[in-house]
């Protein structure tokens, strides 16, 4: 007959929680609207620290020494950033440069920051384009050392059906 060995865990306090710093990824437009509700969400219900995360394009070759967006990424994110901490939330921001994809990009500055948790929208695409394009959530899943929380953004399928 075989026995089984337990192993005893201790409860944990009430106030402690395993999620104490979220990342959420943004592209700055509205298809984040509803991946940043849930980490807000997510960020009061942990007493968590929210770091907003928007990862410029790499530079074209030639032609970028750096990307021409960063000035309106800059100001897009600190706006964000208000709205986040008008609400109550602590929270900082993150533009990241760098000549990696930006799913590679994510998935570093989470490790750097020891992000518990990354919560990042979709916009939903199927088909052929998804697989010519792929996925920036469906990398970042691949390569974060952290659990990702994947929230269906508004896609052209859910606007034209809401139209009719």
């Amino acid at each position: 007959m075989k026995t089984a060995k337990l192993a005893l865990v201790e409860p944990r306090p009430e106030n402690h929680s395993p999620v104490r710093r979220i990342l959420h990824p943004t592209d700055l437009t509205e298809n984040s609207d509803n991946a940043l509700a849930a980490a807000i969400s997510l960020a009061k219900q942990n007493h968590a620290d929210l770091l907003l995360v928007h990862a410029l394009p790499p530079p074209t070759p030639i032609y970028e020494i750096e990307s021409s967006v960063r000035p309106e990424a800059e100001e897009a994110l600190a706006q964000l950033l208000k709205r986040v901490t008008d609400i109550g939330v602590k929270a900082k921001r993150v533009l990241i440069k760098g000549s990696a994809p930006v799913s590679n990009n994510i998935a570093r500055c989470a490790r750097f920051f020891g992000a518990d948790l990354i919560v990042m929208g979709t916009r939903g695409k199927t088909g052929i384009s998804r697989w010519l394009v792929g996925s920036h959530a469906s990398r970042v899943i691949a390569r974060a050392h952290c659990p990702v929380m994947v929230v269906r953004g508004w896609s052209s399928r859910v606007h034209s059906s809401k139209r009719t």
